[in-house]
């Protein structure tokens, strides 16, 4: 059975990330996988022949364990109270020891993961295993899919998608999958660059046909459209859109970088994901349909 991945830290943010999924996953008929992954405890040398550890990993998975089902009983209160008619999703607990991205991983290829889902996390949410740095890990480095969910949003669907690309790369792989999406809410889909020209109106109409002749069809897209955005910064761009276009999600694919391009070029995917107001999913790089489970 299909499943959304939802990773929580028990933080607030985290909760509402939660509850967003249980909506989406109502919607799109896909189970709920809660997980928690906690830092492994590591072993310090007391003496030369002593070990001391500075965490029980029992207690941390029992711990972890209490927080998720908890977590669960609110989210099956909800459906509880639903309409007779919508979908149940099933709700199972995953509480693992990291590291973080292996033990996604680990996850990811053992199920038939749509998506992660986290929340926004910023530098001052001090003391969380999502937070900052390793939010940015996942995104670097899982091998599925990953939605972001900005704190306090309230899931209404996603009628219009904007498919952020620089044109250079295929997209077919990645429309697909938003295909699977789309048929759910009858989505409008904004094949979306930006830069800092506006290009020509026949350079426009070919960038839309290309997208829609690539194994895809008009019969599956009958709402795709070309939108430029011109600025010359993508990240003011993409923001401009999300505050003046009403997008309901925001779609990109995450390049990896080398270690160059790390110091100077600082990632647009994981300075979005700190600030972004609407809701991001995020690609792999290594993306090809039939490698990621699609809905």
């Amino acid at each position: 059975m299909k499943t959304i991945l939802v990773l929580t830290d028990f933080t607030i943010k985290a909760d509402h990330a939660a509850h967003y999924a249980l909506k989406l996953a109502q919607k799109v008929k896909a189970n709920i996988l809660l997980c928690n992954i906690y830092p492994e405890p590591t072993a310090v040398p007391v003496s030369t022949h002593t070990f001391w550890s500075n965490g029980d990993n029992e207690v941390f998975e029992q711990d972890s364990l209490n927080d998720l089902a908890a977590l669960a009983n609110r989210l099956k209160n909800l459906l509880a109270n639903d309409n007779a008619d919508e979908f149940k999703p099933a709700i199972e607990l995953c509480s693992k020891a990291g590291p973080l991205t292996a033990a996604i991983n680990y996850i990811v290829a053992s199920r038939q993961v749509l998506f992660a889902v986290i929340a926004t996390h910023s530098a001052i949410d001090y003391l969380t295993f999502l937070t900052g740095n390793h939010a940015n890990e996942i995104i670097e480095n899982a091998n599925c899919p990953v939605l972001v969910i900005p704190y306090q949003l309230p899931f209404n669907g996603f009628q219009k998608i904007a498919f952020a690309t620089d044109l250079a790369h295929n997209g077919t792989d990645v429309l697909h999958s938003l295909y699977h999406i789309t048929k759910y809410f009858d989505s409008e889909v904004l094949i979306t660059h930006v830069g800092m020209a506006k290009l020509a109106r026949v350079t426009e109409d070919y960038i839309t046909k290309r997208f829609l002749c690539q194994e895809i069809g008009v019969s599956h897209y009958p709402k795709i459209k070309y939108r430029s955005v011109q600025n010359k910064s993508i990240t003011a761009g993409l923001q401009w859109l999300a505050e003046n276009d009403d997008i309901d999600l925001l779609v990109l694919v995450h390049h990896k970088r080398n270690l160059i391009q790390k110091i100077f070029e600082p990632s647009i995917t994981k300075k979005l994901a700190t600030r972004f107001a609407k809701p991001m999913l995020v690609f792999p790089s290594s993306y090809e349909r039939g490698s990621i489970p699609i809905l």
